[in-house]
C-alpha cells in the first residue's frame, strides 16, 4: 500500500470511528436549519447536466466572503474561456444567496457542496465530470481532493490562504493530512509570499514547485464608487438627514461587538450630536437581537426594510447585499468580526469600505484578512482599537478634519487600483491546466 492509499484508509477510518458525533452534528445542523437548504445535494444529488458543454470548470467557494472572491475569478474563466461550463458550489445559504445576485450570470450550474465522505463525492465527481476544480482560500477537502486525483481531474487553490493560528494548528497535529491532502493539488496560487512559505511547509519538498504568489483575487472586485448624486439619493432612501455624518459598523457578528460598537456611538454623540448609525449584522438571523440591543442603549432603530417614512439617525440593515452601497453613505466604518467573540479568527471585507474612499477603523482580531489589513494600514487607511474608547475618539479625530478624509479616501481608491490583478494572474497559471485536462 502506498503513502496516498495509507493516508486516504487513515483519514476514513477516523471519519468511521467519529460517525456517530458526526452523525449528531449533521443533525443539528438540518434541525438548526443551518444545512437544510440544498440537503439533497450535500449528500451528491445533483440534476443531470449530460446537455451542456462536456467542458466543465468547477469552483467552490464557502459562504459570502469567499463567493465576493470568487467573482473576479469567475468572469474572468468565463471571458477567457466561453466555451467551458462554469459550475459553482457553496456550503452556506449566504453564499448561495450572493451567488444568485452576482454570479448567475455567468454559471451553468450552482449548487450545495457535497459532504467529504467517500461515496458522495464520488457521485458527484462522477455527475459533474469536470476538467478542473477550483477552490477558493483555505478550503481543502481531502476525500474530495483524493477523488478527483483518482478522476485524473486538475485541481487548484486560488486566492490561497493559511493564517499562522490554522498553520501552527495543521502543524502540530495533522502533518501527515496536510502533506497528503496538498499532494493532490496541482496548482496553489497563494495571496502572499507569507502563505507561499507556509503551504510549502505543510505540504513538504514535493508541493514547493506548484506554488505562486498571485496577490488577493477581491482586489478585483466590480466595487464602483457612487458618485456625490447618488450618495445623496441614497441617504434619502435610507431616511438619514442629508448633512449628518454617518458611522456604518458593517458586518457585526455578537451581540458583544455591538454593544462596543452602540458604547462608542454614544460616547461619540456628546461631541456630535448629530451622528447617525447604521449596524448592518452580517447573519440577517440575528437582526431582532441588534434592534434589541440598540433599544436597550435608549436608541430608537429603525429597520431598513421599515415602510415608515420618517427620519432616522439609528438604522438596522436587514437587507442582504445592499452594504457595499451603503458604505458609500459613511464618513467612517467600523468592520465588523474585529471584536471577540469572532468568527474563524476574526475579519470581513474591508475592501468595499475602503473602494468607496473611507477611513475603516477594526477592532484586535482580523486573522482571515490579515493581508489586506496590513496594506490598509500601511497606506494609513485602516486603524485598529482595542475597546469603545478608542473607537470613539480615533472615529471623532477623522470626523473632525474633513480635509484629512478627503486625503484618505484618495489613498484608499489608489491602494485598491495598485492591488489589482490578481484574477488575470490566476487565469493565467490555471490556462495550462484546462489545456492538460482538454488532452485526457
Amino acid at each position: 500500500m502506498n503513502n496516498e492509499n495509507a493516508a486516504y484508509y487513515r483519514y476514513n477510518l477516523l471519519l468511521a470511528a467519529a460517525s456517530p458525533l458526526l452523525a449528531l452534528f449533521l443533525a443539528q445542523r438540518f434541525l438548526s436549519g443551518k444545512s437544510r437548504p440544498g440537503w439533497s445535494e450535500r449528500w451528491g444529488h445533483l440534476p443531470s447536466f449530460d446537455s451542456l458543454s462536456p467542458n466543465r470548470i468547477w469552483v467552490h467557494a464557502v459562504s459570502a466572503g469567499e463567493v465576493v472572491a470568487s467573482l473576479p475569478i469567475l468572469r474572468a474563466l468565463k471571458s477567457s474561456f466561453p466555451d467551458h461550463a462554469l459550475f459553482l458550489s457553496v456550503i452556506t445559504p449566504a453564499g448561495h444567496e450572493v451567488a444568485v445576485k452576482q454570479a448567475a450570470a455567468w454559471l451553468e450550474g450552482l449548487f450545495y457542496a457535497p459532504f467529504d465522505l467517500p461515496w458522495v463525492v464520488k457521485r458527484v465527481v462522477r455527475t459533474l465530470r469536470p476538467q478542473l476544480y477550483v477552490s477558493l482560500e483555505s478550503e481543502l477537502w481531502p476525500n474530495l481532493l483524493h477523488t478527483l486525483k483518482r478522476h485524473g481531474v486538475n485541481t487548484a487553490l486560488v486566492n490561497g490562504r493559511i493564517t499562522p493560528r490554522s498553520f501552527e494548528r495543521a502543524r502540530r497535529f495533522a502533518p501527515g493530512l496536510f502533506r497528503w491532502m496538498l499532494g493532490n493539488v496541482d496548482l496553489l496560487l497563494m495571496q502572499s509570499q507569507a502563505d507561499a512559505e507556509r503551504v510549502a511547509v505543510l505540504g513538504g519538498a514535493p508541493v514547493e514547485g506548484r506554488i505562486h504568489v498571485v496577490g488577493n483575487t477581491k482586489f478585483d472586485q466590480e466595487l464602483h464608487p457612487l458618485d456625490r448624486a447618488r450618495r445623496e439619493q441614497m441617504k434619502a432612501e435610507l431616511r438619514l438627514p442629508l448633512e449628518a455624518p454617518v458611522l456604518v459598523a458593517g458586518s457585526t457578528r455578537s451581540a458583544n461587538e455591538e454593544r462596543i460598537v452602540v458604547q462608542a456611538f454614544l460616547q461619540m454623540r456628546r461631541r456630535l450630536p448629530s451622528l447617525c448609525l447604521i449596524v448592518a449584522p452580517r447573519q440577517l438571523s440575528r437582526v431582532e437581537e441588534t434592534l434589541q440591543i440598540l433599544r436597550q442603549a435608549n436608541l430608537n432603530p429603525a429597520r431598513r426594510t421599515s415602510p415608515q417614512a420618517s427620519v432616522t439617525d439609528c438604522l438596522v440593515l436587514d437587507t442582504m447585499g445592499e452594504l457595499v452601497d451603503v458604505y458609500a453613505v459613511a464618513d467612517v466604518a467600523f468592520l465588523g468580526n474585529t471584536f471577540p467573540p469572532v468568527v474563524q479568527g476574526g475579519g470581513q471585507n474591508i475592501l468595499q469600505p475602503l473602494a468607496h474612499g473611507k477611513p475603516v477603523l477594526h477592532g484586535p482580531h482580523y486573522a482571515t484578512i490579515r493581508a489586506e489589513v496590513a496594506l490598509a494600514q500601511e497606506a494609513g487607511v485602516a486603524f485598529p482599537v482595542a475597546n469603545a474608547e478608542e473607537l470613539a475618539a480615533k472615529a471623532l479625530q477623522l470626523l473632525g478634519d474633513k480635509c484629512l478624509l478627503e486625503k484618505l479616501a484618495q489613498r484608499a481608491q489608489s491602494l485598491i487600483q495598485a492591488n489589482r490583478g490578481a484574477s488575470q494572474r490566476c487565469i493565467e497559471a490555471l490556462a495550462p491546466l484546462l489545456k492538460a485536462g482538454a488532452l485526457r
